[in-house]
């Protein structure tokens, strides 16, 4: 018996359009944490994908989620990646589970707006983006 792939109605054989969906109706149905969705696009960026420039690296979470909400907003794409590991700040253990030395937050932008993105986080941050800055953007 067929099967809608969008709605998961079962029909008679001789059915091969579902009348609600309109989708084409499949033989098998994928479990639902496998089945594909066009609905829903993932949006997250690929920070491995080439054209991500590391631009600065952030000491604290409030400014990294503060900076990464703000160049948003204006259609930078930024990723911000987490210097925290499995088991805490760079996985340590001892004195600096105390006192933790935080790698930061490695921020990367994409290649074809660091201009404007260094101008956005300069108004954001101020000073503290220029000391956070591993990489000199000339306009």
């Amino acid at each position: 018996m067929p099967f809608c792939p969008k709605c998961r109605y079962e029909y008679l054989p001789e059915v091969l359009v579902c009348p609600d969906c309109e989708e084409q109706l499949v033989d098998v149905l994928l479990p639902e944490n496998e089945k594909e969705s066009d609905d829903v696009a993932d949006e997250s960026p690929d920070e491995n994908a080439e054209g991500w420039v590391p631009v600065a690296l952030l000491t604290s979470v409030q400014y990294a989620d503060l900076l990464e909400e703000a160049l948003r907003s204006k259609g930078i794409p930024i990723i911000i990646r987490s210097g925290a590991g499995h088991f805490g700040p760079i996985g340590t253990t001892g004195p600096s589970s105390i006192f933790p030395i935080s790698a930061g937050y490695l921020v990367l932008i994409g290649e074809d707006f660091l201009v404007d993105a260094d101008r956005e986080a300069a108004i954001i941050l101020g000073d503290l983006w220029d000391k956070s800055k591993l990489i000199d953007i000339g306009e």
